[in-house]
């Protein structure tokens, strides 16, 4: 247990004593590494030749393509035909709207979806996910969204896609959208 007891009588902090003095770097040191540094850079760039466009993909995340053809399968089964990304303005207030583009959306049921994935994931912010999810109890539109999905070993993440979906429009069907 900790104890407070009151001082009595405080004395004044002693510090070493001693003249601490850092040499700066001579002009051949900062040469040294400036030229270090950009022999590195210039041997990196050198073992990159050849390569182009994004960096890879991470190899235990479902990519945006894999997602779309497990999802359109699903809607395509329940007969709901899908434009692929469609851009679609989501009205927050009276002058307040974010412009989004959804992986796929049929404009005469105002049925989507949007897989989260690398760069939509600026779009597709908690506050954008939480409205169009408040919308799906009302009067539309109904667009899920699902966030980008890690494979883990001896899970089946196609057959995880197909259910949410399945869940999502059947319970559309239950509310008569579609």
């Amino acid at each position: 247990m900790l104890k407070i007891k009151k001082i009595r009588q405080y004395r004044i902090a002693k510090y070493p004593q001693g003249i601490y003095y850092h040499k700066p770097d001579t002009l051949s040191a900062k040469l040294l590494k400036t030229s270090l540094t950009a022999t590195i850079i210039t041997l990196l760039e050198s073992s990159c030749v050849g390569v182009c466009g994004p960096p890879p993909v991470e190899p235990g995340m479902v990519t945006e393509n894999e997602a779309r053809s497990i999802i359109k399968t699903v809607f395509n089964n329940n007969n709901v035909n899908l434009e692929e990304d469609i851009s679609y303005f989501l009205k927050h207030g009276e002058n307040d709207s974010t412009e989004l583009i959804l992986d796929g959306f049929n404009d005469s049921l105002s049925v989507g979806y949007e897989y989260s994935y690398g760069s939509d994931n600026y779009t597709f912010t908690y506050g954008v996910i939480n409205t169009l999810d408040s919308l799906i109890n009302e009067s539309g539109p109904y667009i899920k969204c699902i966030d980008e999905i890690e494979k883990e070993e001896g899970w089946d993440y196609k057959t995880y896609l197909e259910d949410i979906i399945q869940e999502f429009i059947d319970y559309l069907k239950t509310q008569g959208v579609i």
